[in-house]
C-alpha cells in the first residue's frame, strides 16, 4: 500500500503543532523560565549599581550669530547636535571638571589627564529630543532641546557634575557668540557694499543693451510677428492692385492707340453720355476774366491774384489729364468727347500706379526690417537672460545680506544686552532614585523572553533530533513495512462537556438531521437510544468500534479489516500477531477494534488471543468471564471452547491469557502453541495474537514463527522513529510486516477521510 504525502501544512496546524510540543515539554520550558529569571534577578542585586543625573538644555528659536549663514529652521540644532557633542566630549571641556570633582584621582595624580577624560567622557550622553506640538512646550514650529547626562555610583555627586557640566557649556557658548558677534557686523558691512556697487553696474549694463535693441527684445516678440502679418497682408494688397491698373492701363492704351489710327471705338470705354470736361469751359471762362480784370485793374488787384492762382490750378489739372496740348490757346482741334475721356482715364491709371509701386517698396524694405529684427530675437533674447540671470542672483545676493547684516546687528545688540539667550537650562539636573545600571524591568524582560526561547528552542530541538511518527506519511520512513491503516485519536470522545458527553464533530457528526449540538441534538438522542453507557470504564473507552460505530476511528478500524482481508488472497485461516516496539502503542485496543470489526462487517469468525503474559488486558473487554486462558491449555488437557468468551450477536470470541505466573512465557518456546494454533486455525478465519511488545521481552520471536502476517502498532507523537527501526531489526521473520499508526491527530490526516466520515456519519445517523 503506497501513502501519498500531503502538502505542507497551515499556519493553524503548524501553531498547533508547536501547541502539543511545548505542552509535552511543559516542565522544561518553566525550568528555563525559572532559571533565566532567577539568574536575572540574582545579577540585579548583587551588580554594582550605577545612577544617572541628567539636565535638559532649551534651544531657543532665535535668530543668532551660529546660524546667520544657514538660516533659522527646525533642522539647525540636528544640524549642530554632533558639533555640540564634540565640544562637552572634549578634552578642554572635561578636564577641569575631572579636577574639580577629582572623579579620577589615580589618574591625575599620575599625571594622565587624557585616560581621566576618556573615562569621564565614557559615562556622559548627549541626546537630542524633539518635542512637537502634542508635547508638553509648543512654539511656533516645535521646540529643539537636547538632555545632558552622568552617570557615577554616588547620586549625588552624578547630580553635582551634570548641573557643572550644563552651566559650563552656556558659560561657553556665550561667550564663544559674544566674541564672534563684535567682527560679524563690519564683516557684512563690506559685502554689502561691495555687492551694491556691482549691482548697480550690472543695471547700467542692462540698460545700455535694452537701449541699443529697442525693437529686438523678448518682450516685442509677439508684436514684431503680429507686424510681419499685417506687412505682408498689405503687400499682397498692393501687388493686386498693381496688376490690376496696369492691365487696365494696357487696355486703355490699346483703344487709344487704335481710336488715332483706324478711328475704331472700343465699346467698353463708350458710355451713353459722352460730354466735354468742363474743365475746358472753365479754363475758357477763367481766361476771359482774366482779360476783362487786366484792363479795369492793376495786377496786384486780389481779384486778379485770385482769378490767376484758380487758372493755374485748372490748367494743371487739364495738364494731367490731357496732357499740354489741352491748354494752348491757339489750339482749335475740335473736341472729342471719346478721346478726352480715354486720355483721363490713362492718365489717372499712371498716376495710381506710380503711387502703388512707391507703397510697394516701402511695404518690401518695412519687411526686411522686421524679418531682420526676428532673426536676431534668439541672440539677443540670451543675451538678455544671461544679463538678468546675474542681475538677479546679485540681487538674492545683496537682499540676503541685507536680512543677515540686520539679524547680526540685532543679535549683537542681544548678545550684549542679555546673557543665555541661545541656549538655556529648562530642567536643571536631577537627583537620581532609581538605578540606571543595572535596568532591573529590562533584564527581568529580557531574561524571561531568554527563557521562553531557550525552553521552546531547547523542546523543539529535542523534538527534531527525537523524530516521531505524527502522520501517515512518516511509515513511508520505514523501508519495508507498509501502512495497513491511520488511526485516528478518539479519546476526545469521551471529553465531557457540563454534564453531558461531547462528540467532536471530527468524529461524530453534530447536526445529521439539521439540529444544533447539545443535549437535545439528534445525534446526543440516537446515542443514548443505542444504550451507550454514560461512565465507561477505561477499558470501554476503548472500545470504539463498539461504542461509536459511525466514527471515524471505527472507520479507520474497518478500512484496515478490509485490506487485511485483501492480504489474505488465499482466503485460509489466518493468524494475525499484532505486537508494537514498546508498551503503551495501543495494540491491545487495536486487537480488541479490529477482531470485533473482522466480525461484525464481514462475517468472519474471529478469536483475539492474548498472548501477553506480562499485561494481559483482554479479559477485560470480554463480557463474560471465564475460568480458563491459553496458559490454562498449554498446562493441561482443557479444551480450547471452555478457554473463551464470546460477545453476542457476533462471531468474535476472545481467550485471554489465563492464569499467569512465574515461567509462563517460557510455555510459549516448548511448543504446545503449535497444537493450540493448529485446533483453532480449524475453528476460525482470523486469528489476532495479542501480542508482547518487542524490545521488552523475546516473545516476539518466538511468535512470529507462528503467524502468518504481523501488525506493527506505532502510537503517533510518541514512539521515535529510532526505536521502532531497532524493534524491526531485531526481528528474523520473512513474514510480510504492515503498520497501524495509532492516535493519530486528526489535522495530520488527509482532508478527504474527515470529509467522508463526516457524511457517512450523517447517512448513518
Amino acid at each position: 500500500m503506497e501513502v501519498t504525502p500531503q502538502g505542507p501544512q497551515s499556519g493553524t496546524a503548524m501553531i498547533r503543532e508547536y501547541a502539543r510540543i511545548a505542552s509535552r515539554s511543559k516542565w522544561l520550558i518553566l525550568g528555563c523560565l525559572a532559571l533565566s529569571v532567577g539568574l536575572a534577578w540574582g545579577y540585579c542585586v548583587i551588580a554594582p549599581k550605577f545612577y544617572r543625573s541628567e539636565a535638559l538644555i532649551l534651544a531657543e528659536e532665535q535668530k543668532s550669530l551660529e546660524n546667520i549663514d544657514q538660516g533659522t529652521g527646525e533642522g539647525n540644532l540636528e544640524q549642530r547636535i554632533y558639533l555640540i557633542q564634540r565640544q562637552i566630549m572634549s578634552r578642554d571641556f572635561l578636564g577641569p571638571i575631572a579636577r574639580e570633582f577629582n572623579l579620577y584621582p589615580k589618574e591625575l595624580a599620575d599625571q594622565d589627564e587624557d585616560v581621566a577624560v576618556r573615562g569621564l567622557a565614557d559615562t556622559i550622553a548627549v541626546e537630542m529630543i524633539k518635542k512637537e506640538r502634542t508635547g508638553n512646550f509648543v512654539g511656533r514650529s516645535g521646540v529643539d532641546a537636547f538632555t545632558v547626562s552622568f552617570m557615577h555610583q554616588d547620586p549625588g555627586i552624578a547630580m553635582q557634575v551634570t548641573a557643572r557640566i550644563a552651566a559650563q557649556f552656556i558659560e561657553e557658548n556665550t561667550k564663544e557668540r559674544e566674541k564672534s558677534a563684535e567682527g560679524t557686523s563690519e564683516f557684512l558691512d563690506d559685502q554689502v557694499r561691495t555687492i551694491k556697487l556691482e549691482l548697480e553696474k550690472k543695471e547700467e549694463q542692462i540698460s545700455r543693451f535694452k537701449s541699443g535693441h529697442i525693437g529686438e527684445l523678448p518682450q516685442q516678440a509677439d508684436a514684431n510677428l503680429h507686424a510681419l502679418d499685417r506687412l505682408q497682408n498689405d503687400i499682397n494688397l498692393v501687388n493686386e492692385g498693381i496688376q490690376r491698373h496696369s492691365d487696365r492701363l494696357a487696355m486703355v492704351e490699346k483703344a487709344i492707340q487704335e481710336y488715332r489710327l483706324y478711328g475704331r471705338q472700343n465699346p467698353a470705354f463708350m458710355t451713353n453720355s459722352m460730354e466735354p470736361d468742363p474743365l475746358f469751359a472753365r479754363i475758357k471762362q477763367l481766361r476771359e476774366k482774366q482779360i476783362t480784370l487786366k484792363a479795369e485793374f492793376k495786377d496786384e488787384y486780389p481779384e486778379v491774384i485770385l482769378t490767376k492762382e484758380e487758372l493755374r490750378h485748372v490748367e494743371e489739372q487739364l495738364v494731367e489729364l490731357y496732357g499740354p496740348e489741352a491748354i494752348k490757346p491757339d489750339n482749335k482741334k475740335p473736341f472729342d468727347p471719346y478721346l478726352q475721356d480715354l486720355t483721363k482715364q490713362q492718365s489717372e491709371n499712371k498716376s495710381e500706379l506710380n503711387l502703388l509701386k512707391n507703397r510697394q517698396q516701402m511695404l518690401y524694405a518695412s519687411r526686411k526690417d522686421y524679418e531682420k529684427r526676428v532673426d536676431r530675437f534668439p541672440e539677443v533674447e540670451q543675451e538678455l537672460l544671461i544679463l538678468e540671470r546675474d542681475y538677479n542672483n546679485m540681487r538674492t545676493n545683496y537682499t540676503m545680506l541685507l536680512d543677515k547684516r540686520l539679524h547680526a546687528r540685532v543679535a549683537e545688540n542681544m548678545e550684549k544686552r542679555q546673557r543665555n539667550g541661545k541656549f538655556r537650562i529648562l530642567d536643571s539636573a536631577s537627583f537620581p532614585r532609581v538605578p540606571t545600571i543595572p535596568n532591573r524591568p529590562k533584564v527581568l524582560m529580557f531574561a524571561f523572553l531568554f527563557g521562553s526561547v531557550l525552553g521552546v528552542g531547547l523542546s523543539v530541538m529535542r523534538e527534531r533530533l527525537t523524530p516521531q511518527f505524527r502522520g501517515p506519511e512518516d511509515v513511508d520512513l520505514l523501508a519495508g513495512p507498509q501502512l495497513l491503516a491511520a488511526i485516528p485519536d478518539f479519546s476526545f470522545l469521551w471529553t465531557p462537556m457540563k454534564g453531558q458527553r461531547h462528540f467532536p464533530k471530527s468524529y461524530l457528526q453534530s447536526q445529521p438531521l439539521g439540529g444544533t449540538w447539545g443535549s437535545q441534538s439528534e445525534v446526543t438522542k440516537a446515542v443514548q437510544l443505542q444504550g451507550y453507557p454514560q461512565n465507561g470504564s477505561r477499558y470501554e473507552r476503548r472500545f470504539v468500534a463498539k461504542l461509536f460505530p459511525y466514527s471515524m476511528a471505527a472507520e479507520q478500524y474497518r478500512v484496515a479489516a478490509a485490506r487485511l482481508q485483501l492480504l489474505n488472497t488465499d482466503a485460509r485461516p489466518m493468524v494475525v500477531a499484532v505486537t508494537s516496539a514498546i508498551k503503551g502503542e495501543g495494540k491491545t485496543t487495536t486487537v480488541v477494534n479490529l477482531g470485533y470489526t473482522l466480525a461484525r462487517d464481514f462475517g468472519k469468525r474471529v478469536l483475539l488471543l492474548d498472548c501477553d503474559f506480562v499485561f494481559p488486558e483482554l479479559k477485560h473487554f470480554s463480557e463474560t468471564p471465564t475460568k480458563y486462558g491459553l496458559v490454562d491449555c498449554f498446562r493441561g488437557d482443557i479444551p480450547v471452547e471452555e478457554a473463551m468468551t464470546s460477545f453476542p450477536d457476533i462471531p468474535c470470541w476472545i481467550m485471554p491469557a489465563g492464569e499467569c505466573g512465574p515461567g509462563s512465557t517460557e510455555l510459549l518456546k516448548t511448543g504446545p502453541l503449535d497444537r493450540v494454533l493448529s485446533q483453532l486455525r480449524e475453528k476460525f478465519d482470523y486469528i489476532l495474537l495479542n501480542a508482547p511488545p518487542i524490545l521488552p521481552v523475546a516473545t516476539m520471536n518466538v511468535l512470529e514463527r507462528h503467524s502468518d502476517l504481523l501488525l506493527l502498532v506505532v502510537r503517533a507523537n510518541l514512539t521515535s522513529q529510532q526505536v521502532v527501526k531497532r524493534a524491526l531489526g531485531s526481528l528474523r521473520a520473512s513474514n510480510p510486516i504492515h503498520v497501524i499508526l495509532n492516535c493519530v491527530p486528526t489535522h495530520s490526516l488527509p482532508y478527504y477521510m474527515t470529509e467522508y466520515s463526516a457524511l457517512e456519519n450523517r447517512t448513518a445517523v
